[in-house]
């Protein structure tokens, strides 16, 4: 009989302490990094874009994502990230897994909806867009601080409307305005 009762409750602890773990990787907490980045309301984003005339960028990410977290805690956390990001962009984030609406594309679609239409099959998932809404790429997966900042140089700058990616990285960095 006691045997039994300890095997209850170590089965029972044990359930404690996974639902407890999963509990933790799906705060939704902002990381540092993060709350140094504007961000624009899905919803409402379709004004700022009309008087900014700065192309968009959506992260589409989850709260349980490991490298949505990873990207979060340590591209957006890179100073010249944050920099491209808040000079040249307006930047968006939706999680597909929540309520909400997205206006920017001149549609009005659910957060999931969007997601679906962008094609997105694994988070995170990262978009550009034109000023007007119009999409320019998209690149699944975590990206390293260096190349997102490149990244977000080479659209944030206008490069995208003279050169292919591969010619801008050969640029001198001092030919980059």
């Amino acid at each position: 009989m006691n045997k039994t009762v300890l095997t209850v409750v170590g089965i029972f602890a044990v359930g404690l302490l996974i639902l407890y773990g999963f509990k933790g990787a799906t705060t939704g907490e902002v990381t540092a990094g993060e709350k140094n980045i504007t961000w624009t309301d899905p919803g409402v984003a379709r004004e700022t874009i009309a008087s900014g005339q700065k192309p968009i960028f959506l992260f589409v990410q989850t709260d349980w994502c490991t490298f949505c977290k990873k990207m979060k805690a340590e591209t957006f956390a890179d100073p010249a990230v944050q920099n491209e990001l808040n000079d040249r962009f307006v930047n968006i984030t939706i999680n597909p897994e929540k309520d909400g609406t997205a206006r920017f594309t001149g549609e009005e679609l659910s957060y999931a909806a969007l997601a679906t239409q962008l094609g997105v099959n694994g988070y995170p998932a990262s978009f550009f867009f034109t000023p007007d809404g119009k999409l320019l790429g998209g690149q699944p997966g975590y990206i390293e601080p260096s190349q997102f900042a490149e990244l977000t140089e080479y659209i944030g700058g206008g490069y995208y409307t003279k050169y292919k990616f591969p010619e801008f990285l050969a640029l001198p960095k001092d030919k980059r305005i």
